[in-house]
């Protein structure tokens, strides 16, 4: 049987574990309970420091199987479970592991100050750097799991650590951090390229499916004083601010350290191609229990395009903006609205939510969002906007979500079309009705001459196989599939191919 620190979602490899009690509100409150036992461990005297350090991995142990309960309980719902429920989940596991990265921050310093015991527990000192540095780097995670923005501190933490590991001459030293071997480098050089990998634009699943891919890939990356070849990125030891990409003029500092995914590019770049071509599994990768590929290339590209030496450039110009918009969520909701079905306009406007926009552009726009508004989607949610003076409905999906403040969250839109309409769907061979799909601009008016044209879908409607016939503005139209463009949890954008139907 396997042990708690072999379960625990901080040993690497492990976190992949799907647990059978998934978040029972019991394992809430335990994870609660572990959480006030750290806090009075830390407050013990006396206790010589190697007695402390088995007092916090007692407490370790036991909420290891919790936290592993709640992480498999919290990804599973993906955001879509009762949101109080989420909450909960999110600020018991929080409380927790800010409360055990604090325990072995503690453990350091009595190791820095000489405390009672010190030198008999010296054989525990690389451990005890490489669980405070990994339980950070998991604080973090969580943070981006709820669309928080990284709590400052957490770079004071990081940039200390990593001050005093170089001083001491430990970045290298091999260690068994839980059941794994690793060295203190790649503990240090994970949490610092999670937070350049733009986590925030993710859907929960894909933060978790790109924490485990920089886990799998930890070993490739560089951490040095020097600038060079996949070190793009600079972490300021000294001034204890959150890392950056470095520029070309740059001042380096005394405290300047660069980092970088070093290879790893290269490698994923291969294991796409690889997973691509059936060559290896997930699992081969540290991604145990994913079995959705694309997603997980996806998410590899991801990776390579915000860790690439040049900074990913918007496709277009964003202005600042003052104006606001009515708002409405999901798939189904957006077509009964688009389509006017049973709606009385002037009550059907009050129920909307209204989000005041911070920039726009022909390709995305921002917004600020009240933090507790009826309208809660996610990343990669899709949502329909239109303006007080407009009738017309634009479509988006969202791309990045963060707090702004307390009560307000920050909202990253790319936008799929302006001034979509409902079109009936049939299927062409059959003749009954499939489905009511929301026609992107490409035939509603300006470039009705075009070959091709966009279709939002309901999910799981389109098909390589099926083609349907489009009823829209009093003609009929043949629609040959060709692909999906993008999948969401409640919609599908197809492409496809569109004649004019004769007869």
């Amino acid at each position: 049987m396997a042990s708690a620190n072999e379960l625990s979602p901080l040993s690497d490899g492990s976190n992949v574990i799907r647990f059978s009690v998934a978040g029972s509100p019991e394992a809430i409150d335990l994870l609660s309970e572990a959480a006030e036992q750290l806090g009075l461990a830390q407050r013990e005297s006396g206790l010589r420091l190697e007695e402390q350090i088995g007092r916090v991995e007692e407490i370790e142990q036991r909420g290891a199987v919790l936290l592993g309960q709640l992480t498999t309980r919290f990804l599973d719902a993906g955001g879509h479970a009762e949101a109080l429920q989420q909450i909960r989940i999110w600020e018991a596991v929080s409380l927790y592991l800010a409360r055990l990265a604090s325990a072995y921050v503690q453990l350091l310093r009595l190791f820095q100050t000489y405390g009672k015991g010190w030198a008999a527990a010296g054989d525990r000192l690389p451990v005890v750097i490489a669980r405070a540095l990994r339980t950070n780097g998991l604080r973090m995670k969580w943070m981006r799991l709820h669309y928080q923005p990284i709590a400052p501190g957490i770079w004071q933490t990081f940039s200390q650590l990593s001050a005093y590991i170089e001083d001491k001459g430990l970045m290298r030293s091999r260690v068994f951090v839980y059941d794994d071997l690793s060295t203190l480098q790649r503990e240090l050089t994970k949490p610092l390229m999670f937070a350049m990998s733009a986590a925030d634009s993710l859907p929960l699943e894909e933060i978790d499916v790109a924490d485990r891919l920089i886990s799998h890939l930890a070993g490739r990356f560089r951490f040095q004083r020097h600038p060079g070849r996949g070190c793009g990125f600079v972490l300021d030891v000294d001034r204890w601010t959150m890392p950056s990409r470095h520029r070309p003029g740059d001042e380096i500092r005394l405290g300047t350290r660069f980092f970088g995914p070093g290879d790893a590019i290269a490698d994923l770049e291969m294991i796409s191609a690889q997973l691509a071509a059936g060559d290896i599994s997930t699992a081969d990768v540290n991604l145990d229990g994913v079995t959705d590929v694309e997603m997980a290339i996806g998410v590899m590209a991801h990776l390579e395009r915000h860790w690439s030496v040049e900074r990913p450039e918007r496709r277009s110009r964003r202005d600042d903006s003052s104006s606001s918009v009515a708002v409405t969520a999901g798939f189904a909701e957006i077509v009964r609205r688009v389509a006017g079905r049973d709606q009385d306009a002037a009550a059907d406007e009050e129920t909307m939510e209204v989000w005041g926009l911070d920039n726009e552009s022909d390709a995305g726009i921002g917004a600020l969002v009240p933090a507790e508004g009826r309208e809660r989607p996610g990343v990669g949610g899709l949502v329909g906007m239109r303006s007080a003076d407009s009738r017309s409905w634009a479509v988006g999906v969202i791309r990045r979500l963060a707090v702004h403040d307390a009560a307000r969250r920050r909202v990253g839109i790319e936008l799929l079309g302006r001034g979509v309409q409902a079109v009936e769907l049939y299927d062409l061979g059959h003749g009954g009705r499939v489905a009511t799909g929301l026609l992107l601009p490409s035939l509603a008016g300006e470039s009705a001459g075009r070959e091709e044209v966009s279709v939002l879908l309901p999910g799981s409607t389109f098909s390589a196989e099926v083609a349907f016939e489009m009823r829209a503005f009093g003609k009929r139209y043949v629609l040959q599939p060709l692909m999906v463009v993008e999948a969401g949890k409640d919609f599908e954008l197809g492409r496809f191919h569109i004649n004019d139907r004769v007869g």
